[in-house]
């Protein structure tokens, strides 16, 4: 094989090289500094230098260099460079300070109508000169490295507004949040027997979410419909809300017209969550159809709502209410229990006996449901019931 051959076929090889470094924005820097000593190397001299214009105006950076002085390195001619015919190579006889550097080469960097930089190549080792093979050589990795460069700079404008993008959905996120929090204070004001409710009521739900697999985008939707679920009582009069004897049957309704008030606040919001509108409208529906307000069956509700449902039954069934004490968590689950398949689907009852499952086995530091429902319980008692409840709905 002679000398010509091996030279291409080593040349072939670096430009593979140089293809396969510079496709990782990993460490760019370092990849940089690998292709320069692979150019340089294939041309067999010792110095070189890849330049950066991060402006595309003024202004080169210095991105790899290899036996130039820094100062030299900072005096380059950028006007000469931009010049210069696009992408190709040039030697340098006009500039005595890189000469004298022993600087032998430039390749100005184009991508379409852009400068995006330069490579500098030393004299040879061997003192032999640039060959017309050597340009084409030469202009063909420039071709590549510019475009790698320019893929670069936009990698870098992409993630800076990726992180911008970021910033906002985190502080809409937030806004989200604190307006939650808004609404939830506005039921409490309206009742103290529940307060806290919403804010339970939504962990419950996201818990029981989460139990189910659904995504984490997702989840924060049911845990929004859950803290927004009750919004709808800020226009029921307090008379009703406190009232501690019988409902009479027009209080009843003013009472359950609540999910349709919350609907029609709800409704007006752009959620960036799917369904949280009418999984707050049928929080109340039952399984049988004798649920409110649109008697939905079984067919027709979705799991949001059936999730939604049993977090705001067990919510109230183990909260104070004006008219009634709280029950104790064994009491909830056995009432719970019994309203299976009319009221609660046997999955979404499964999945929340899981998650009082785990808390107790100290797996779950949220959502801290347990220690809201009783001070003083036994655990193993607790256990030993829902693990039978466990093995009784996983049949």
């Amino acid at each position: 094989m002679n000398a010509e051959l091996k030279k291409t076929l080593y040349n072939i090889s670096a430009l593979a090289d140089l293809g396969h470094a510079i496709t990782s924005e990993q460490d760019f820097h370092k990849q940089i500094q690998s292709v320069l000593y692979v150019v340089t190397g294939t041309f067999l001299c010792g110095k070189g230098a890849i330049f950066y214009s991060e402006d595309r105006e003024s202004r080169l950076t210095v991105l790899s260099q290899k036996g130039f002085d820094s100062v030299v390195v900072s005096g380059i001619d950028l006007d000469a460079l931009k010049s210069a015919q696009k992408n190709l190579p040039y030697f340098i006889n006009n500039d005595a300070v890189l000469t004298r550097a022993g600087a032998a080469v430039a390749v100005p960097l184009w991508v379409r109508d852009g400068f995006v930089g330069a490579v500098i190549l030393g004299e040879k080792f061997t003192s032999a000169p640039y060959t017309e093979d050597d340009f084409e050589l030469l202009k063909a990795i420039g071709s590549q490295l510019a475009v790698a460069l320019s893929n670069h700079e936009l990698f870098l404008r992409l993630n800076d507004q990726l992180e911008e993008n970021r910033r906002l959905y985190d502080e809409m996120r937030r806004i989200y949040h604190d307006t939650l929090q808004a609404f939830a204070a506005a039921i409490d004001a309206k009742d103290v027997y529940t307060k806290n409710h919403s804010h339970r009521v939504a962990k419950y739900s996201a818990a029981i979410a989460r139990e189910l697999g659904w995504s984490d985008h997702d989840t924060e939707g049911i845990y929004v419909a859950g803290y927004l679920h009750d919004i709808g009582k800020i226009v029921i009069s307090n008379e009703i809300l406190h009232k501690t004897s019988p409902f009479t049957p027009e209080e009843i309704e003013q009472v359950r017209k609540h999910s349709l008030h919350s609907y029609k606040i709800i409704s007006n919001i752009r959620f960036p969550w799917k369904d949280v509108d009418n999984i707050i409208r049928h929080h109340h529906e039952k399984l049988d159809g004798s649920g409110y307000p649109d008697s939905l069956g079984r067919d027709d509700i979705s799991e949001g709502v059936k999730i939604l449902s049993l977090a705001d039954a067990f919510d109230a069934m183990t909260s104070k209410r004006a008219y009634r004490e709280k029950m104790d968590l064994r009491t909830a689950l056995y009432e719970m229990k019994s309203c299976l398949d009319t009221h609660f689907d046997n999955k979404i009852m499964l999945a929340f006996c899981r998650v009082l499952e785990k808390e107790i086995r100290g797996e779950l530091p949220d959502p801290d449901i347990l220690p809201h429902i009783d001070k003083d319980f036994d655990l193993s008692v607790i256990s030993g019931l829902l693990e039978g409840l466990i093995k009784e709905l996983s049949e």
